[in-house]
């Protein structure tokens, strides 16, 4: 027929291979991706590869213990808690703007007792900006960095055994500042100091800790 003679059948082989082509001529990088700062747009680069990424830009999960107290209950009392940390370049698979803030994101989990059963328990999600340049280089790969950040938490507390308050559920609004110690093999310490507002309808369990803690990559 006429048609067969103006567009004649491809064999399957032949199909993928004009496709195969194509695309490599389009798009002779597409098997590497581009790394971020490498002279070219990150949001139009291919997203690299985590398969042999940086222990060290790998998310970390951590464990903190510390002190800290309710302005209006006891001062002095533990606190521990737990946190997932993204770092800026991980972060950014959330929220892309993140990456050029220099800002990663951490999700945490808090206890802070109180004294007498009360208690403070929070779940928060900060943005955690860091210092553009902190951290010199010291044996063994180990670089300082300082940070600040603030978030908000969906917060409980406890009044415990006082009848002169009672308890709260709300959300809260948490500020934090601190450093970090990284590791080339992606462990982490840390120090931070966090205020946390959480008062409504004359409860008041505004609170301050102080917390130290260490970190793995994650997944380990």
């Amino acid at each position: 027929m006429r048609t067969s003679l103006l567009c004649p059948r491809l064999p399957l082989w032949g199909v993928v291979a004009l496709f195969t082509l194509g695309g490599a001529l389009a798009c002779p990088r597409g098997v590497s991706g581009a790394e971020p700062g490498a002279g070219t747009n990150r949001r139009l680069a291919m997203p690299a590869s985590h398969l042999n990424r940086s222990p060290s830009e790998a998310p970390v999960i951590c464990g903190t213990l510390g002190l800290g107290g309710a302005f209006s209950h006891q001062q002095g009392l533990p606190v521990a808690g737990a946190a997932l940390i993204f770092r800026p370049a991980e972060a950014a698979g959330f929220l892309d703007f993140l990456y050029d803030w220099n800002t990663g994101m951490v999700l945490q989990g808090e206890r802070l007792s109180l004294g007498r059963g009360a208690r403070v328990l929070s779940a928060d999600l900060i943005l955690r900006r860091y210092r553009r340049g902190a951290g010199q280089g010291a044996p063994g790969g180990r670089i300082a960095v300082p940070f600040w950040g603030g978030g908000l938490g969906a917060t409980s507390a406890s009044a415990g055994d006082s009848a002169d308050m009672p308890g709260l559920k709300y959300w809260s609004l948490v500020a934090e500042g601190g450093q970090e110690w990284r590791f080339a093999s992606g462990r982490l310490l840390m120090v931070k100091g966090q205020l946390r507002y959480f008062a409504k309808g004359g409860a008041d369990y505004t609170s301050w800790t102080f917390v130290a803690g260490a970190g793995v990559p994650f997944p380990f």
